[in-house]
């Protein structure tokens, strides 16, 4: 509960809730600036509390980085411009095999490449005989002093591990090992760049010598124009053999290909009139098909025609129906007669009756007309079925043909592409050999007109002065970097401090309110139980008045009058700090008493200048009166009980019934009894202590107590029963606690004029 009203009231006393809602604007600008303002003064804090650190990294990079500079040998850089030719001069018009360079960014990228390699780089030592010069060869330096040999760590490494393992070289071998290490250091030396969008490269070399450095710039840049034409020459002279190589090749191909042509055409009987051989074929191969299909079309109609005949002959007409269809004059005229004949037999019925004989005779010639009528249909149907059988003879006789028309256009298609394929494969030959005898006599009248395809533009002078090292600016950035390094070893430091800083940072964490800080007392003076009364209006001294006066406010009516200082852990000062508020309060006038109830590690009788011989445990354990053991301080006639020597356990001697009648006596004659407890993780005889005491003052050791033990001193203390009224921070540096940003930083360090320290 304390905690979350110590987190409302800054929300409760922002200027926006004093400002109307229509504010919004002001307050934020004022956060704003108050925010920087703070994170400023933060900043300003870290680098004044770390200030040492922070110095101590500046002087030691710094100087380490001018030790190094100063004793760095100095080099000289000399500079040869080249520049790559983008105008080509040609006198044939034709590309030539070794094609002219392309200046592009890849081109010139590529010539950097190539003055920056291995090989060219051989080719400048074994120009200039380096492998003699000691500043690239190491092997012919002078060993190294033996102070500056010890401080080099590869001499660290024993002989023995260095050539374990190692196979045996032959010289050759030896010798190309050194040629590659100067070769490196030559390398390492030479600086190839392209000078902006120009097509200039720039050649760099750094020595020790300044007209070494000029040399060798100015032999690279030799070097490299020699060895153009000679990758020109050499590129010109492959071409030529490859062109005869394949020169040869080509005119055997072609002649063979040639000779299979007219091999191929006498094989198939083909000649240069094949094109028309296969054009007749073709003609006789459409009339073939046009007949085909008038044939099958006859047969088709036949069969229709002979079908329909059929059909009819069949069905209830008759030779009736085949007549009309066919047309027939003979079945026509047969007809007619049967007709004329039904008619006379109709006549002959009514007239005579059905058995009168002229009757019968019409009826019987009836019947041999209509036996004529079907003898003649059936003559029809089979002349109408022998024509389809000559039509299907005469189908089939002309797609035999066809398929033979065919199968002979199909052979000569075959023998024709073959023949192509042949003719194009020797027309192939024969032009390759021409182009390629043409570009060879091109090549043989270009050789001599070959140049490099770059030129040099400037050549290296003896530079003057040296380029490397540039020590002020090696300064410069050691003096930032060792400045930036200090300042992330502080923050790291900072971020690594387990301790709290203000009891403004425990008050937030817990709820339990400050009684605020104890600084620490001068290195040389003497114990804070003495100091308090040697320096009354020292900054010690005002803060044991501070804790008295928060006590009285906190106990107005003065009924709580046994006060307990206790902590975590050992060595946060509580002792001292009881020992100096009791005296400050018998100072006052306030009749006190300071009671030792750390009965395991006794202080303070050394602390106040008394003696052990009989104290708290002896009155507990009931061989000694109260009386006896009370002992006066002759400088503020303050009341003391020591632990004295007790030989029961100390838990059972301050939690029995006689440590509670002891308090309840004292609380009848004194105004304050100050109770010294030992520290509640350390011993369980702490929290007996607690429960005990009116109030407990809970003490904190400023950033040295771990944060997660100072909380769980305070919860022990509280399961236990004790009544906390305030935490206060001891042995605070307040010159450094001053540096914070926490609403009490500044206390004392602020106001030193107040003070006597």
């Amino acid at each position: 509960m304390a905690t979350q009203e110590l987190q409302e009231q800054p929300r409760r006393n922002t200027p926006e809730s004093r400002r109307g809602s229509g504010s919004a604007s002001p307050g934020i600008s004022y956060d704003l600036s108050a925010s920087a303002a703070s994170a400023v003064r933060r900043t300003t804090g870290l680098l004044r509390r770390h200030k040492l650190l922070i110095g101590t990294v500046i002087v030691l990079g710094t100087g380490l980085a001018a030790l190094i500079a100063f004793r760095m040998t100095p080099l000289y850089t000399a500079e040869t411009l080249i520049m790559v030719e983008h105008r080509k001069n040609t006198v044939l018009n034709f590309e030539g095999v070794v094609s002219d360079m392309t200046p592009d960014i890849s081109a010139l990228q590529s010539e950097v490449a190539i003055l920056k390699s291995p090989a060219f780089a051989e080719k400048v030592v074994a120009k200039l005989k380096l492998m003699n010069d000691p500043e690239f060869n190491s092997a012919l330096r002078p060993p190294p002093p033996g102070w500056l040999a010890a401080l080099n760590p590869r001499n660290w490494i024993p002989d023995s591990w260095k050539n374990g393992g190692t196979v045996p070289l032959s010289p050759d071998e030896i010798e190309r090992n050194q040629m590659t290490s100067v070769v490196n250091a030559v390398l390492d030396n030479t600086s190839v760049r392209p000078q902006g969008r120009s097509y200039v490269i720039a050649v760099g070399f750094d020595s020790e010598d300044p007209r070494k450095a000029s040399l060798i710039a100015n032999t690279m840049a030799d070097l490299y124009l020699v060895d153009q034409l000679d990758e020109k020459f050499k590129a010109s002279k492959r071409a030529t053999q490859w062109l005869e190589e394949r020169l040869t090749d080509l005119r055997k191909e072609a002649q063979t290909t040639g000779d299979a042509v007219e091999k191929y055409r006498t094989e198939h009987g083909l000649t240069t009139s094949s094109n028309n051989e296969s054009t007749v074929v073709g003609q006789q191969l459409s009339q073939l098909n046009t007949d085909y299909i008038l044939a099958r079309t006859k047969r088709q109609e036949a069969e229709a025609k002979l079908r329909d005949v059929t059909a009819m002959a069949n069905s209830a007409r008759g030779a009736s129906a085949v007549g009309d269809v066919l047309g027939s004059p003979l079945i026509q005229a047969l007809r007619e007669r049967e007709v004329d004949l039904q008619r006379q037999i109709a006549d002959a019925t009514n007239r005579y009756g059905a058995k009168h004989p002229m009757l019968q005779a019409l009826q019987s010639q009836l019947r041999d007309l209509q036996g004529q009528i079907k003898a003649d249909v059936g003559k029809i149907v089979a002349n109408l079925s022998n024509e389809v059988e000559l039509a299907k003879g005469r189908e089939q006789a002309l797609k035999a043909s066809l398929d033979q028309a065919e199968t002979k256009q199909n052979q000569q298609q075959q023998a024709t592409v073959g023949l192509r394929t042949l003719e194009r494969d020797a027309s192939t030959a024969q032009a390759m050999y021409e182009s390629l005898l043409t570009r060879s006599q091109q090549i043989a009248a270009q050789t001599d007109m070959r140049q490099p395809d770059a030129r040099v533009v400037s050549e290296a002078s003896i530079p003057l002065d040296p380029s490397q090292p540039n020590r002020k600016l090696i300064l410069l950035l050691a003096l930032v970097a060792s400045g930036t390094l200090g300042v992330l070893l502080a923050m790291l430091r900072e971020r690594a401090d387990g301790g709290f800083r203000s009891p403004h940072q425990f008050e937030l964490a817990t709820g339990v309110r400050s009684l605020g800080i104890v600084p620490r007392i001068p290195r040389f003076g003497g114990s804070p139980a003495a100091y308090v009364v040697d320096k009354p209006i020292s900054a010690f001294a005002e803060s044991m008045q501070n804790l008295r006066t928060s006590l009285l406010l906190a106990n107005p009516d003065g009924r709580h009058r046994v006060i307990l200082f206790s902590s975590s852990v050992p060595g946060e000062g509580k002792s001292s700090v009881a020992a100096a508020f009791a005296r400050t309060c018998a100072n006052a006038g306030q009749r006190t008493i300071l009671v030792d109830c750390d009965l395991r590690r006794k202080s303070l009788h050394e602390m106040l200048g008394l003696s052990n011989n009989r104290g708290l445990s002896e009155v507990l354990a009931g061989t000694a009166a109260l009386e006896d053991v009370i002992q006066v301080d002759p400088r503020t006639g303050l009341h003391v009980i020591v632990a004295g020597h007790g030989s029961s356990l100390p838990q059972d001697a301050l939690g029995s019934s006689a440590m509670h009648q002891l308090l309840s006596r004292l609380s009848v004659n004194y105004d304050r009894i100050v109770l010294d407890s030992p520290p509640v993780l350390a011993v369980s005889e702490g929290k007996l202590l607690a429960a005990l005491a009116d109030q407990t003052v809970f003490i904190v050791r400023w950033g040295m107590t771990k944060r997660g033990t100072a909380m769980a001193g305070l919860k022990e203390v509280i399961e236990a029963g004790g009544e906390v009224v305030g935490v206060l921070f001891s042995q605070v540096d307040t010159r450094r606690h001053a540096q914070y940003e926490f609403p009490d930083s500044g206390r004392y360090h602020g106001y030193r004029r107040y003070y006597a320290n």
